[in-house]
């Protein structure tokens, strides 16, 4: 038995979900853990894979911490997994040390990103510390994008012999599948954009993610204030997010922006958009920008790791942290060149086929299995 934590619905679905359907079709037994989200039951639902809800996460209150340890022990004693793959920060620690205790002889660290990158002062030491612990915990560590295991490496979190990357990155990939071309030629942009209700004639730009500060939200809704929206409809749309989240994020209502909610099907969205943007202050390898280049599309991030693992000259831009009037500026120069926003997406989507196809990255993960024993024979996977 294989074990794949990782706490929040949405994550599991789009990260974690193929890499355990892949085991299983591959005749290796496996299962995902998650924790059971009432207000995202339709994500829950969703995921078709063998499941077991699990409370696994960090808490403040640390009875609740040691309730979920001895709980997930138990059933570690219980079900004598042959490994635990545990993926993100947070909700990666509790597992990692209930199998450590538990003698799981393969405990994998599947780190999606460094939070402390985000922040400053005795936070920013205390996520740094848990990126410590977790990869301690692990018997091997893998890292989603060269960026980040460069920063993890140089900031002594883990050594570069104990820390893999995948071909090139990312936790599962993009299935191509899903974003076959003529789902995003312009007679798919216009039918879609009729469901917004946005002109086909709009300039479109897609955020995908929470109204939160180190996602850079608040950087872009300063951005966004800042353009010339007189002589060109200009539509935000977010995804993630409703209307009373963004108030309650800046205090205000802001022109010509669109909140969706949480999205389950973001293809529409990408058909919809010119641009997808993402200004974060820290990120692991961001699928809403992979998913973007995917969908055709040229991208915009700040320049920090992760997003810098995307985004080269050729697919999208690059602008400084915290920067409103960089990105306005950013924004209305692919506002106002279409034509290089068009070469800037095929070049995205010649990328992802080349280097993020899902087939391929579900491979690199069955190969690394076979390099670490997990898988005995690897002429049957």
């Amino acid at each position: 038995m294989i074990i794949h934590t990782i706490h929040h619905p949405v994550s599991a679905k789009k990260f974690v979900e193929p890499l355990v359907e892949s085991l299983n079709s591959n005749g290796l037994k496996a299962e995902l853990w998650l924790e059971n989200r009432e207000d995202l039951k339709d994500f829950t639902s969703a995921i078709n894979c063998p499941k077991k809800f699990v409370k696994f996460d960090l808490s403040l209150n640390p009875c609740a911490v040691l309730a979920r340890l001895v709980s997930l022990l138990k059933k570690f004693i219980k079900d004598k997994p042959l490994a635990i793959h545990a993926h993100q920060s947070r909700a990666a620690f509790l597992p990692l040390l209930a199998a450590k205790i538990a003698h799981i002889p393969i405990r994998i660290y599947n780190n999606h990103g460094t939070p402390y990158l985000g922040y400053r002062g005795v936070l920013r030491g205390l996520l740094w510390v848990l990126e410590y612990l977790n990869c301690s915990l692990a018997t091997h560590v893998i890292t989603v994008s060269k960026s980040i295991h460069k920063k993890m490496v140089q900031h002594h979190i883990v050594s570069k012999s104990k820390c893999r990357i995948l071909g090139e990155g990312s936790a599962c990939g993009i299935d191509l599948a899903d974003f076959s071309e003529e789902k995003f030629d312009r007679a798919s942009m216009v039918k879609d954009r009729r469901k917004f209700g946005i002109s086909p004639d709009s300039f479109v730009v897609l955020y995908v993610g929470r109204p939160f500060r180190r996602k850079g939200f608040h950087t872009l809704i300063s951005a966004w204030q800042l353009m010339d929206h007189s002589k060109q409809e200009n539509i935000l749309l977010v995804a993630g997010c409703n209307s009373d989240d963004i108030a309650q994020a800046t205090g205000t209502i802001i022109k010509n922006v669109v909140a969706l909610g949480y999205v389950k099907n973001l293809l529409p969205l990408y058909a919809a958009c010119d641009i997808v943007v993402l200004p974060s202050f820290h990120e692991g390898l961001p699928y809403s920008l992979l998913e973007g280049a995917a969908a055709g599309k040229a991208l915009i991030g700040s320049d920090v790791p992760g997003i810098n693992s995307v985004i080269n000259n050729n697919n999208g831009l690059l602008v400084p942290v915290e920067s409103p009037p960089k990105l306005a500026e950013t924004l209305s120069f692919l506002r106002n060149n279409p034509e290089i926003r068009r070469k800037m997406g095929q070049a995205g989507r010649n990328y992802v086929e080349r280097c993020f196809d899902r087939n391929a990255c579900l491979k690199q993960m069955l190969d690394y299995y076979c390099q670490i024993g997990i898988i005995p024979d690897c002429h049957s996977a």
